[in-house]
């Protein structure tokens, strides 16, 4: 029942950014954060939420083999973009941007490598910022991110255009060449999507 509340919740905050926003301007967008080579024959989207554990799971354990068999060689290109489900997630995403695009996939490795232990605390926000004031982040940075009201239009701005152009309603998703997995893959199902496409790349 709490989670269908905060779910709710969350539901109804990003309706009144909708809002807010078809009276105004939207926000310019978030920096393209991505790795491998601009010009591979593969282009994987990454829609995922830093509460997600089927996210952290693909960060920590399928991201590093995919990243070695196909994007290192140059087959594999991926592009990540936040999707939050949730009022924590949220804040998560706003912390892992607090510097810039350069710390970016450092910061959200970190998240999701410590997702147990901030998320599981009876304060995950504060569980949060303790974590990333050891690493790297002063408080006065993690207080104005989560301030940073022109962040959290844009960040909302990439799950909304996710949701409009994909159809987005869960995370991990992943969309391979255009094709739209609603789920999380393992590396064998990596394997079995990238492999004919790669062998018809050859012909």
């Amino acid at each position: 029942m709490r989670f269908i509340i905060k779910t709710l919740v969350f539901l109804i905050m990003l309706n009144t950014v909708v809002q807010a926003n078809k009276e105004k301007a939207g926000p310019s967008p978030l920096p393209e954060i991505s790795i491998g080579k601009p010009d591979a024959p593969v282009l994987i989207i990454d829609y995922s939420s830093m509460t997600c554990h089927h996210c952290a799971h693909f960060y920590q354990d399928v991201l590093p083999e995919i990243q070695k068999k196909y994007i290192d060689p140059g087959y594999v290109r991926i592009i990540f973009r936040d999707f939050p489900g949730d009022q924590v997630s949220i804040k998560a995403h706003q912390v892992a941007w607090c510097k810039g695009e350069i710390k970016y996939l450092d910061f959200v490795k970190l998240l999701y490598s410590t997702q147990d232990k901030w998320l599981s605390a009876s304060d995950p926000i504060a569980a949060l910022k303790s974590i990333v004031t050891q690493n790297g982040i002063s408080a006065e940075q993690f207080e104005s991110a989560l301030k940073n009201q022109d962040l959290l239009d844009k960040i909302i701005q990439v799950r909304l255009e996710g949701q409009r152009k994909y159809k987005i309603d869960a995370t991990p998703t992943l969309i391979v060449n255009a094709k739209i997995f609603k789920r999380s893959l393992s590396l064998q199902e990596i394997d079995d999507i990238l492999k004919p496409i790669l062998e018809a790349k050859k012909e």
